[in-house]
């Protein structure tokens, strides 16, 4: 059985924010959200409402999935050679 005092939730996304450039701060944006949304699910974790507090990091993982998809995609990097 898992109680609030074992779990352990990051206060901080994985990912890293870079420059305000091709797409940064839109990245800055969903990290701090993510951030945000962990940290209301450490105090709900905390209160031991567990299926809200799970409902908060899956969509702060789902900020960071985001973030991570946003600046240039492959495919447009990728040139023909003649």
């Amino acid at each position: 059985m898992v109680t609030a005092t074992k779990l352990k939730l990051p206060l901080k996304p994985s990912l890293v924010a870079t420059p305000a450039t091709d797409g940064g701060l839109e990245r800055q944006k969903l990290l701090q959200q993510a951030e945000t949304l962990h940290q209301q699910a450490q105090v709900l974790a905390a209160k031991g409402e567990l299926q809200e507090a799970g409902l908060l990091i899956l969509k702060g993982l789902d900020c960071e999935r985001r973030a991570k998809a946003r600046g240039p995609q492959v495919l447009g990097l990728i040139k023909k050679r003649e």
